[in-house]
């Protein structure tokens, strides 16, 4: 082989990969175009609705968007690149990337994005990973409850204090009384050394697993197990103390609803399912109780205590100004620490079946007496319970006959009555306030009988 000949064919090979890198340049320029085409005509996605709800006679509030067309445009075209460089991600800020990942799930909708599942998930991580990241948390809590708000399932966090404030504006022309609450964040967790918990592990407690951020502006919506695991599940723990996240998440859920100052056409069917859901919960759940204890007793390895005959059992009580005696009952440890973390009291964990055979002399129970302050009288507790072996009964007998049974064979009891559940505190009242009008939302607020130690 000759020298030219040597020569000749590197240029030839160099001819061809320019000539194939402008082939493949030039169908990716094709490819741009056709999806162009696709959607020509569409714009840019505007802001979503905080939410469903429409108040009848209120002015909207102006809500000053943070980006500006120019710069959708320049961002938008991101949208169309066919793989995504994780590094031009990185340095957008958080609206920029909201808007970014809203544009291409309504653009992918309307004609499909090359490469969309890679893309969307690059996009989606980087927003995962700033909220994971983020040292503080600015969480909107609604002043009614003490709890983080609830709603439509989701709680609202925020990673800029000025969002988060224009966003209580937003909530209270729906007559949300709603503040903004600094929390810590996991970035600030792993940082230091003394803390336990962060944030997202308080919300798997009380039962919030769906996490809307930046509601008002552009937005995204993660699931809280997204962010961390449960609290216990990733070394394996099987004897943990009770949680309850369902119980606290039910609970939140029915007294947010009806301490909302708004009346609207299906309340009362809203507030009864919301509550009935709530006492499902609360009959299938175990409890931490303070007690004492003379005589036997065996702590067996689910925390519970076995007695014998010859035990003394003592309980505190909570009376009401009305001098009846409830007895205090706690979801989990963050609830039962904040009065028994330290004592002459044990913590004893029960079912609700056995809270029910030690009433004796009590009135009934308090469920979260510093939190949630969800009251059941004694009598509402066996309703419960015999309406729920009767509906078990006849869910049985209807796998029988092939009928399915109702939501309604809950509330049915042997004798032909009914387990009128609503005399739990936190019952709607009677009034004739005039109170605004909301599409798919409840209610009065209710005068809760104080607790007394």
């Amino acid at each position: 082989m000759g020298i030219m000949d040597l020569f000749g064919g590197k240029k030839r090979a160099e001819a061809e990969a320019a000539e194939q890198e402008r082939l493949e340049q030039e169908q990716l320029a094709n490819t741009i175009e056709a999806q162009k085409k696709a959607h020509e005509g569409m714009e840019w996605p505007p802001l979503p609705r905080l939410n469903p709800v429409n108040v009848q006679n209120a002015e909207a509030v102006e809500v000053e968007e943070l980006l500006t067309a120019e710069r959708k445009e320049e961002i938008g075209q991101m949208i169309y690149e066919p793989e995504l460089n994780q590094d031009s991600i990185r340095f957008l800020s958080l609206q920029e990337l909201l808007f970014l990942l809203t544009a291409q799930e309504v653009f992918n909708k309307k004609s499909p994005l090359e490469n969309y599942e890679s893309n969307h998930r690059k996009i989606y991580n980087e927003l995962l990973n700033r909220v994971r990241d983020a040292e503080i948390l600015y969480v909107l809590y609604d002043a009614t409850t003490g709890y983080p708000f609830i709603d439509h399932g989701y709680a609202n966090i925020y990673l800029d204090k000025e969002l988060a404030d224009s966003a209580v504006k937003l909530f209270g022309q729906q007559f949300r009384k709603l503040i903004v609450r600094e929390c810590k964040g996991e970035g600030s967790v792993e940082n230091d050394q003394n803390s336990k918990r962060g944030f997202f592990d308080y919300l798997y407690y009380l039962g919030i697993e769906h996490i809307i951020i930046d509601n008002g502006q552009y937005r995204a919506h993660f699931r809280r197990s997204e962010i961390v695991a449960a609290p216990g599940s990733w070394n394996g723990a099987e004897n943990q103390p009770p949680a309850n996240p369902g119980l606290n998440f039910a609970m939140l859920d029915f007294i947010g609803e009806l301490r909302w100052p708004v009346k609207y056409e299906k309340r009362p069917q809203v507030i009864r399912a919301k509550e009935m859901r709530m006492a499902s919960f609360a009959r299938n759940s175990k409890y931490i109780v303070p007690m004492k204890h003379e005589g036997p007793a065996m702590l067996t390895d689910d925390g519970r205590y076995k007695f014998t005959k010859e035990t003394k059992l003592t309980f505190p009580v909570m009376k009401t100004k009305d001098e009846k005696n409830f007895l205090p009952i706690f979801t989990d440890g963050i609830e039962y620490a904040k009065k028994f973390r330290d004592g002459e009291w044990e913590g004893a964990i029960f079912t609700f079946q056995d809270i029910l055979k030690m009433m004796n002399d009590k009135d009934g129970i308090i469920i979260n007496p510093f939190g949630q302050r969800i009251v059941m009288p004694r009598d509402r507790m066996a309703a419960l319970e015999v309406a729920a072996k009767a509906a078990a009964e006849a869910k049985k007998n209807a796998k029988k006959t092939k009928k399915k049974a109702t939501i309604t064979d809950f509330r049915e009891v042997k004798d032909g009555s009914k387990a009128d559940l609503t005399d739990m505190k936190e019952q709607v009242p009677e009034t004739d306030e005039e109170l605004p009008d909301v599409d798919g939302a409840p209610l009065t607020e209710t005068n809760e009988t104080p607790i007394e130690d």
